[in-house]
């Protein structure tokens, strides 16, 4: 079979005069820029997409393009855009900058300090290189030479209220309280709407024990922005020290509001609670933290002490046990289950978790020993990180939350690839990713005069239109067995479905797209059976790897028979994109996660522009702790208009 061609539906044919290709390219361009004013940042990507279709050697686009995936997060993939950018040309300084900022996030410090220097070698009088390179001085936690660049900028422009911002924090970071306050008095100065300046005042005026100046300036800056979780969790502290819980609750309250996975603000709800002994308020709080960071030892237990307060003594001595499994060497853990088991009953558990955590502390106690040398052997220096970091992402609760790289989703795999009816969009709306036609269909849409195409899509796409009558208009152009199948998939009669598309087998017209709706029946089927044995099974992804216990076995459904039709039709049509995606769907759901990895590379091989495809893999390599591979996957699947994919690299990929 001839390769097949595939087409995103929307795109526009591109035109083969050279004047008309150059009214077009600005005109994408301009579009795209007028997205970016707008923080339409995924329909200007697309914009500069169709741009670079069109003149793939200009670097406006390009950079545009960066500038769109920098602010969807998307850091990978700005750096490649800006060095594309710089390829076409080396000499334009807004590119050199753009990428030291980009390098900074990934922290690639090295590098972007040589991007700063090569923009400053271009243009020397820049004040904003200089406040950038501050900025990663910063980070470097070089703090005098971060202030020299802060002097340069200031020299350029003695009112860059950003400046004397940054300049405070240096001073801060030396324990130069008076200096970073006059900055920050100065940068309030020459920019009373600069939000974080009012806070950053605040918390200077903290530390040098002035409570009461503090909470004007958050009081200040709340008034200039009031979505801002990060101001609502400082006052909470302002008010801490005035001696006012209640406020100080209110406040936390208010930044889970705001930001709902911020597991360090539970946290802290949860301590004050449990020190005003409201332990029925506090264990709820302390389930929350557990569920958003499983691995933090001190969340599970603080919960153990919780449910001890409530005499509720086996699930305290289940949560000291997970915290024992995250840090086999917490004495106070091995002492707390000690006590809980002896409540419990558990005499001779008691005693055991009691010699054990007696051997623990005569360890750290062993005279002509070090006491660092029980903690030697957790050699990695990100194991502590790991269970006694809690997740605090302030910026996703501010008022940016409209940006598809905050949002909260379900980290799930897109399903399986069927034909099926596609609605078409209202005039002026547009069509997004998602919705794929090779020729065949094509040619068969071309023929349609009802509202519907057919299109290789996943059901998750909003856009798939239920079955009516409509789909039989024009003479029968569909074929009843086809129509008759796609009813029955979707009411779920899926012996009867499976006799419909196995009727077209052997149809060469429609043999390709009714086997193919066949494959994902058989599946479908599959789930159902085992769900009947109350059975769920999802593939979930966490920042550790999960590794399930010796003694439970991973139960999938019996995916033989899909697979198997599934690798016969690859066999008939071995450049079939979509079918090389379905099988490494099911490879996935069948904890083959390699055989999963290859068959998406093959559907990438053969349709370059499959997102789902690049979206999927990047899951599964994540899941295998390859982070790297998976976030390039992600950048791509962005690029190509899976929003989805920014709130993935929001969370896994900074």
């Amino acid at each position: 079979m001839s390769k097949l061609k595939f087409a995103i539906f929307g795109i526009l044919l591109i035109c083969s005069t050279s004047g008309i290709t150059q009214v077009n390219y600005r005109h994408f361009v301009l579009a795209g820029r007028i997205d970016l004013s707008e923080d339409r940042f995924l329909d200007a990507i697309r914009n500069f997409n169709t741009a670079l279709r069109y003149k793939s050697d200009h670097f406006e686009a390009y950079f545009l393009r960066g500038v769109a995936k920098f602010s969807l997060s998307d850091y990978q993939g700005a750096y490649e855009d800006f060095s594309k950018t710089l390829e076409i040309h080396p000499l334009y300084v807004r590119a050199w900058h753009y990428r030291g900022i980009t390098n900074d996030r990934l922290s690639n410090y090295y590098d972007a300090k040589s991007d700063f220097a090569r923009a400053l070698e271009i243009d020397p009088y820049n004040a904003d290189l200089h406040l950038a390179n501050g900025a990663t001085s910063m980070h470097l936690n070089d703090f005098e030479d971060a202030i020299k660049s802060y002097d340069r900028a200031l020299l350029i422009d003695p009112t860059m209220s950003n400046a004397y911002l940054s300049r405070g924090i240096a001073n801060r970071f030396l324990d130069q309280l008076d200096e970073a306050l006059e900055d920050m008095d100065k940068a309030v100065y020459h920019d009373y709407f600069n939000t974080e300046a009012w806070m950053r005042r605040g918390m200077i005026q903290l530390e040098l024990e002035a409570p009461e100046k503090a909470m004007k300036d958050f009081n200040e800056a709340l008034r200039l922005d009031e979505q801002n979780p990060l101001i609502y969790f400082q006052r909470a502290i302002a008010f801490l020290s005035l001696g006012d819980t209640a406020a100080a609750l209110r406040d936390y309250e208010m930044v889970n509001r705001l930001d709902e996975r911020n597991a360090l603000t539970y946290y802290n709800r949860a301590l004050l609670h449990s020190i005003q002994k409201d332990f029925d308020k506090a264990l709820p709080l302390y389930e929350v933290v557990t569920k958003i960071n499983p691995q933090n030892v001190y969340a599970w237990f603080n919960k153990g002490i919780t449910h001890f307060q409530l005499e509720e003594f086996e699930d305290a001595a289940d949560d000291f046990s997970r915290a024992i499994d995250l840090f086999p060497d917490f004495a106070g853990a091995w002492i707390n289950r000690s006590i809980a088991r002896k409540k419990a009953g558990d005499q001779s558990g008691s005693r055991k978790d009691y010699d054990q955590a007696m051997a623990i502390i005569k360890a750290l106690n062993n005279e002509g020993g070090n006491p660092d040398s029980l903690y030697a052997r957790y050699a990695d220096s990100t194991y502590f990180d790991q269970i006694f970091a809690l997740e605090s992402d302030f910026v996703s609760g501010e008022a940016r939350q409209s940006r598809v790289q905050f949002r909260q989703i379900d980290i799930l795999p897109f399903g399986l690839f069927s034909v099926l009816p596609v609605a078409q969009l209202p005039p002026g709306k547009k069509q997004t990713h998602g919705a794929y036609v090779d020729l065949g269909l094509s040619q068969k849409n071309a023929e349609i005069k009802t509202g519907f195409r057919l299109a290789f899509t996943v059901t998750e796409h909003a856009y798939f239109k239920l079955i009516d009558d409509t789909l039989t208009v024009s003479g029968n152009l569909l074929p009843n067995d086809l129509v008759l199948g796609i009813r029955y998939q979707e009411q779920g009669n899926f012996s009867k479905a499976i006799n419909a598309y196995t009727r077209l087998s052997g149809q060469q017209e429609w043999e390709l797209y009714a086997l193919t709706n066949l494959v994902n029946v058989m599946v479908e089927k599959a789930e159902l059976v085992l769900a009947e044995e109350r059975f769920d099974h999802a593939m979930m992804i966490t920042r550790q790897k999960t590794i399930p216990s010796k003694e439970t076995k991973a139960v999938v459904p019996d995916y033989a028979e899909s697979r198997q039709l599934m690798q016969q039709i690859l066999n008939s049509y071995p450049e079939f994109a979509f079918g090389w995606y379905n099988l490494g769907n099911i490879h996935l759901q069948n904890r083959d996660f390699h055989p999963a990895i290859d068959a998406y590379s093959e559907a990438i091989r053969y349709e370059p522009n499959l997102a789902e495809a690049y979206y999927n893999r990047a899951l599964t390599l994540l899941y295998l702790g390859e982070q790297e591979l998976a976030c390039n996957d992600l950048s791509k699947a962005g690029e190509l208009g899976l929003a989805e994919a920014y709130a993935v690299i929001k969370r896994y990929c900074m």
